[in-house]
Formats: structure tokens, C-alpha cells, sequence
């Protein structure tokens, strides 16, 4: 299993993504996905596991579980963003 990420790291994480889902269809620039926590890459994909626990890097691998109160500070951070 890989690292925890904590509600704060979480909800800057899930409003980057919210930042880069909105910027996608009509940017002629596009944003790029958030780099990841522990060695700063750019994925080309990131993976939110459906039931909210776990989100996958792409390039890296890396693997952060999400306890409820990342996920929820997440979400929360996704839609004002």
C-alpha cells in the first residue's frame, strides 16, 4: 500500500485536478495534471480509486491512500476550485 496523504496535501491535490478537469475542453493551452507529492512528476494519468481510498500516479507509480477526512477535504476543495 503506498503513503497516506493528509487533508491539506489532499485538498490542494483534488483542486489542482478540479483546476486542470475545467481548463481541459476549451484551453488552447492545456493545464497539466498535478505533479506528484513525493518526487514531483507530471503523470499522464491520475487514478482516484471509485470507493475514494487510494489515488494512483501514472508515470510514477506512487500510491496514496486517503482516509474519510482527505477524501472529504478534497472534494471540498475540488468544487470551489
Amino acid at each position: 500500500m503506498g503513503a497516506s496523504l493528509t487533508p491539506a496535501r489532499a485538498a490542494r491535490l483534488f483542486a489542482d485536478l478540479g483546476t486542470q478537469q475545467q481548463a481541459f475542453p476549451s484551453s488552447a493551452r492545456p493545464v497539466p495534471l498535478p505533479h506528484c507529492p513525493v518526487c514531483r512528476r507530471r503523470p499522464s494519468s491520475i487514478v482516484l480509486k471509485a470507493d475514494g481510498s487510494a489515488v494512483d500516479f501514472g508515470e510514477c507509480g506512487h500510491r496514496f491512500t486517503l482516509a474519510r477526512s482527505a477524501l472529504l477535504a478534497g472534494l471540498a476543495a475540488q468544487r470551489s476550485a
